[in-house]
């Protein structure tokens, strides 16, 4: 199975609550992009436009044709474009764009290069999604700055080593990294301590931390303190998110349900193939929070499957925090659903695939609140 071999094969469309009309504080923007993430767009719209204090409710993978919304407080053009990214103005709001304002996204992906048994698993488990859901799984590119296998940013952040946390960040390659982005680790890890060297191939994000270490040698804790606060706030709710997962999956585990266990890079995850009325019951009221000192739980067999999780990390819920301080970073804890069930699904009938003779595709709609994702759907539809 191939899932985004084109942009276009993996659309995503933000569903706001916002309705923008001719007044309010808030500028708002609708932006279309393929092969850019957002926050590069974000930083090319600061640097290159004077945005200033842009608000987003999501990101949005670079590996897809979304559409999504900003705003901000200056004035800016009425639209604005480049190659494989547009902005347009679509009006104002008392309301900036954020998390808060988003219901969710629509999304429309195409599965390519299905082998018969594939086509078959995913008709025959789509019934069982739409009606049972899948787990709440936080997926892959959420993790991503553990992608190298060398553990989490945020982890070394915790243990006060915070020359390791620069180090996985900046001069640890992946094999999700291009080969550019893998040569300039490489460079990078061997020119590690000579920051004059450093600074000319390290990305934008960091040069302010790099720069930090050229006037104060040594100071790690200063150069971590100068990596912008939503890069930081990314490596925190990484971990955080990995520690869900792993909850999840322990507290599946111990359900009694029939399971289907797919690896990955950073753990497992487990799919239930079927479950009982009782069963989607209790796995439908199911909440856990994210890791930190003020997470709070409602049910004890979450709270004994995290406390298990964190004690492989050698920690405890209020051992979760950074020993340095910096207003308004911190493990905030947040609850998610164990379970989602998606809204308006639509599925394809198979045909033959354009781009692979011989395979198979399919294409696949429907809508899904914020935070979930719609590759864990694909994930809970393959075969085992």
């Amino acid at each position: 199975m191939k899932l985004k071999a084109r942009p276009e094969d993996f659309k995503v469309e933000e569903r706001l609550r916002l309705r923008p009309g001719r007044r309010g504080r808030y500028a708002v923007y609708r932006l279309e992009k393929q092969l850019w993430n957002t926050l590069d767009v974000i930083r090319e719209l600061e640097r290159r436009h004077r945005f200033r204090h842009i608000g987003r409710a999501g990101l949005k993978d670079r590996y897809s044709r979304s559409v999504q919304y900003l705003s901000t407080i200056t004035a800016g053009p009425p639209a604005i474009r480049e190659k494989n990214w547009r902005l347009e103005f679509v009006g104002r709001s008392d309301e900036p764009v954020s998390r808060d304002v988003l219901l969710g996204n629509r999304f429309t992906v195409t599965l390519r290069a299905l082998q018969p048994e594939e086509t078959e698993a995913v008709l025959e488990a789509w019934p069982v999604v739409c009606r049972s859901g899948f787990p709440n799984y936080y997926d892959e590119q959420r993790l991503g700055s553990a992608r190298h296998g060398q553990g989490f940013i945020a982890r070394r952040l915790i243990a006060g080593h915070y020359n390791g946390a620069l180090k996985l960040w900046l001069a640890t390659p992946s094999a999700n990294d291009d080969a550019d982005a893998r040569r300039r680790k490489r460079t990078i890890l061997e020119h590690w301590g000579d920051w004059r060297a450093c600074l000319s191939h390290v990305p934008p994000e960091a040069r302010a931390a790099i720069g930090w270490l050229i006037a104060e040698p040594g100071d790690f804790e200063g150069a971590v303190r100068r990596i912008d606060r939503p890069l930081l706030e990314l490596f925190l709710n990484a971990w955080q998110s990995w520690v869900w997962n792993e909850t999840l999956t322990l507290v599946l585990e111990r359900s009694g349900l029939d399971l289907r266990r797919l690896e990955y890079n950073l753990g497992t995850f487990a799919f239930y193939r079927r479950v009982d009325a009782g069963q989607f019951r209790y796995l439908s009221r199911l909440v856990i929070p994210a890791p930190g000192p003020r997470a709070r739980f409602t049910s004890d067999r979450v709270e004994q499957a995290m406390t298990e999780v964190l004690a492989r990390e050698r920690l405890t819920l209020d051992a979760a925090k950074l020993p340095f301080r910096l207003r308004g970073l911190f493990f905030r804890t947040w609850d998610r659903p164990a379970v989602v069930v998606p809204k308006n699904p639509v599925l394809s009938r198979p045909g033959p695939d354009d781009l692979y003779p011989g395979r198979q595709r399919l294409t696949a709609g429907f809508f899904l609140p914020a935070g979930s994702y719609a590759t864990v759907l694909v994930k809970a539809l393959l075969p085992g």
